[in-house]
């Protein structure tokens, strides 16, 4: 009777986790891209399908993971500093509060923990990025002019709306510029990890 139970209690299916994708052999699990999507670590465009996003945040997560695995290498994760307060009050906030985040999570079988770990990963790189790119990434008065010039105030006048002196917007023309200038460095930073890596993406 007991062999019996036992060749039956074998015979039944196990689930087995999910792998989207391999990053230099490290794995990348549905369970992740679903924590990712549940807390929305990943803005979601309006008129983005399911499909799509999930593609969006299995790269994100990829970029994530080489990006991690440059800074552990170099060890410099651990001399890193970082706010991890404020980058979970942040995804909190995108979640629509602690209860409605952890109600998300319970939903999909999981706790705070493993959320609090790719947040604190997300922290840390982030934190570099700024520290190690922001002096490089300063624009200069004639940048400024041409990105309002070019750019911002023709939207602005084919928005119907007005269009101020420069002189009163400067500053929020210059922080758009700064940040645009440090995605570039992240986008850079990024394109060349991912020509050294082996990174494989598993269909669904």
């Amino acid at each position: 009777m007991l062999t019996l139970f036992l060749a039956c209690a074998l015979a039944q299916p196990v689930p087995v986790e999910g792998v989207a994708a391999l990053v230099n052999g490290v794995p990348i699990l549905t369970s992740d891209l679903e924590l990712a999507e549940t807390a929305s670590i990943v803005p979601r465009r309006a008129e983005e399908t399911d499909a799509g996003y999930r593609a969006t945040v299995t790269d994100a997560l990829i970029n994530l993971q080489l990006r991690w695995q440059d800074l552990a290498a170099a060890a410099v994760a651990e001399r890193t500093p970082f706010d991890m307060d404020r980058a979970w009050t942040a995804v909190v906030a995108r979640a629509g509060g602690e209860g409605t985040l952890h109600r998300r999570l319970a939903a999909i079988g999981l706790d705070e923990t493993p959320l609090r770990e790719l947040v604190r990963r997300a922290a840390i790189v982030q934190a570099y990025v700024a520290s190690r790119f922001q002096p490089f990434v300063r624009p200069a008065a004639g940048e400024v002019d041409d990105l309002w010039q070019r750019e911002l105030a023709p939207a602005l006048r084919a928005q119907g709306k007005p269009v101020p002196p420069l002189a009163d917007v400067r500053a929020q023309v210059e922080t758009l510029l700064r940040e645009r200038k440090l995605d570039a460095e992240l986008q850079r930073w990024t394109d060349e990890l991912a020509a050294k890596a082996e990174v494989i993406r598993y269909p669904k």
